[in-house]
């Protein structure tokens, strides 16, 4: 009786373990009923709560563990031994500078000056936490890679202004500009193995709720615009729910369902450092703030970063309206520009126009938007795609025609008004097609590798079936065609059966972190690799076993691979 009552004074909250189901189960089964003594019993309750604390302990205390440094003896930046005894500066600029919110185009400075970082850090508006152990570990490890600014220099001056001012367009916080260079070093190619892709790492739920289109024709998770968009509808949205941008940038990293949970367990007004988060989410936010400290003021981490107005007027994209569908070979030659370019600056395009449904746009170099603008103004309607009458014989069907003629089977139907996909043997149809051979477009997706066999997915298929049907892996099939783990395919949608010759392919490197049940076969299963090539990759005996929570640096084609 007194150990009962004991255990209870040191609950945190009252729990009557008997309303829990597995106790209840277990404590009152007839067959263990009178035969076990209560000490016994009370090591079910016990042993529930060693588990769950140790599944649930907190990434970030209020009580910082003595190994840590002493906060209060942190100026502006973190303490020497984070960063390998190289010594750092510790001149804080002015409270100005980080709150002053001034629109980037208001004022002109000398272009040797950095002054678009200057410009930058006036909108900034959130605290930096520079006083937390875990920004400045970021902060630190920021200082021993010296080289990463730089290796993101053109991407930099590219995109992130273009970012900047949707930001700031919305009055909303400068450092949500950051947030793509954390998800995706603002490469619109890159990828995670959970299905999420492009400059804002959207995954495909997610990116349809917010409209993003992802079909035959584009992947607007890579388009600039598009995605940006998407991306602060969804920030706002979630800043909305818990009003702080902290929880909201957490919620947008781990999700919102999570982020609430993990609230309510500390209850009250728990901000990000109060919660329970995976390890992923405790990097995530001081890495963020990490970032955003070394914009506002580079120099006093000793880190060189410069980012001009004058260099990224050199680079600047701008937006012209391409009228309707439009033939990016049409698009190339009429605006003076190559293909090759036009595919570059536009990542979303997968097929050789853009999309028959619209939004009807293209990114193009924005020293030469006007002169580009009026071009493809003055291209004649009927010469914006090419088209062929085609005369439907037997057995014909929308899905064989969309296959030869390189389209889709919506874009006929509404090129010719028709309410079903029902054709008959003898009338005619008009068709887009491209103006030069479809192989010749550089388009990053796979649908244009005409060595592979396309299947047209019938009703009841699915992935498993097809599969097994060309004797080749659900896996491969998913990384071959870009499906995401918890995608639904439907009737009428062409699948890839791949061969052994692919395009050229666009290689990222990424971290995988090893699950329970993996090994080095699966994984390189899993990325359309050898388990040497990994081995190799990470210096690994291939023979070894390899343990749960272990990183693997894996190189993957991002254009033909997306893993579950």
């Amino acid at each position: 009786m007194a150990l009962n009552i004991w255990i209870q004074r040191q609950l945190p909250m009252t729990f009557e373990f008997r309303k829990v189901l597995a106790f209840h189960s277990i404590l009152d089964r007839r067959i263990l009923k009178g035969k076990i003594n209560p000490v016994v019993r009370l090591s079910f309750p016990l042993l529930f709560l060693l588990v769950q604390g140790c599944s649930t302990l907190p990434f970030y205390s209020n009580d910082e563990p003595k190994s840590y440094v002493n906060l209060g003896t942190v100026d502006w930046a973190p303490e020497p031994h984070f960063y390998s005894g190289t010594s750092v500066p510790t001149n804080k600029p002015s409270d100005n500078a980080l709150h002053d919110r001034t629109s980037f185009r208001e004022e002109e400075l000398p272009p040797e000056r950095n002054n678009y970082l200057e410009q930058l850090s006036r909108s900034f508006e959130l605290d930096h936490h520079l006083d937390n152990h875990r920004v400045q570990q970021e902060i630190a490890m920021l200082q021993r890679n010296p080289n990463y600014f730089d290796s993101l220099q053109s991407r930099l001056e590219r995109y992130l202004p273009f970012i900047c001012d949707k930001v700031l367009s919305r009055n909303l916080p400068g450092e949500l500009c950051l947030i793509p260079i954390i998800e995706s070093s603002l490469d619109p190619f890159a990828f995670s193995s959970g299905g999420a892709a492009g400059f804002w790492q959207f995954i495909p739920s997610t990116a349809k709720r917010y409209g993003l289109k992802i079909d035959w024709w584009v992947d607007e998770r890579r388009d600039l615009l598009a995605s940006t968009d998407a991306a602060l509808d969804y920030l706002v949205y979630l800043n909305g729910r818990f009003d702080d941008w902290l929880l909201a940038i957490a919620s947008y990293n781990w999700g919102e369902g999570r982020v609430a949970r993990a609230k309510k367990q500390r209850g009250g007004d728990a901000g990000f450092f109060d919660l329970r988060v995976p390890a992923e989410t405790a990097g995530y936010i001081p890495r963020l703030l990490a970032f955003a400290a070394i914009f506002a003021a580079p120099d006093a981490y000793n880190i060189h970063l410069v980012i001009n107005r004058a260099d990224i007027d050199e680079q600047a994209l701008a937006i012209v309206d391409t009228i309707d569908q439009l033939d990016v070979s049409k698009a190339a030659s009429t605006s003076g520009i190559s293909v090759e370019t036009l595919y570059r600056i536009n990542p979303a395009l997968n097929q050789w126009s853009t999309h028959p449904r619209g939004p009807h746009r293209l990114m193009v170099p924005a020293p030469n938007r006007e002169r580009i603008q009026t071009a493809l103004a003055n291209i004649p309607p009927e010469d914006r795609v090419s088209w062929i009458r085609h005369k439907i014989v037997r057995n014909e069907t929308l899905s064989d025609l969309a296959l030869h003629y390189g389209t889709d089977v919506a874009t006929m139907l509404k090129a010719n008004n028709m309410a079903s996909t029902r054709i008959i043997a003898g009338n005619y149809l008009l068709i887009p097609r491209s103006t030069i051979p479809v192989e010749r477009y550089p388009t990053p997706d796979l649908n244009r590798n005409t060595n592979g066999a396309v299947h047209i997915v019938r009703a009841g298929e699915s992935l498993w079936t097809i599969a097994k049907r060309y004797r080749v892996t659900t896996d491969t099939l998913m990384r071959t065609n870009r499906i995401g783990p918890s995608e639904i395919i439907r009737p009428g949608r062409k699948v890839i059966i791949p061969q052994k010759t692919f395009p050229e392919p666009v290689i990222r490197e990424i971290r995988y972190k090893i699950k329970n049940g993996d090994s080095l076969a699966t994984i390189a299963r899993k990325f359309n690799l050898s388990v040497s090539a990994i081995a190799n990759r990470n210096a690994l005996d291939p023979e070894k076993y390899i343990h749960p929570g272990q990183e693997l640096t894996i190189d993957v084609n991002v254009t033909s691979a997306r893993s579950k």
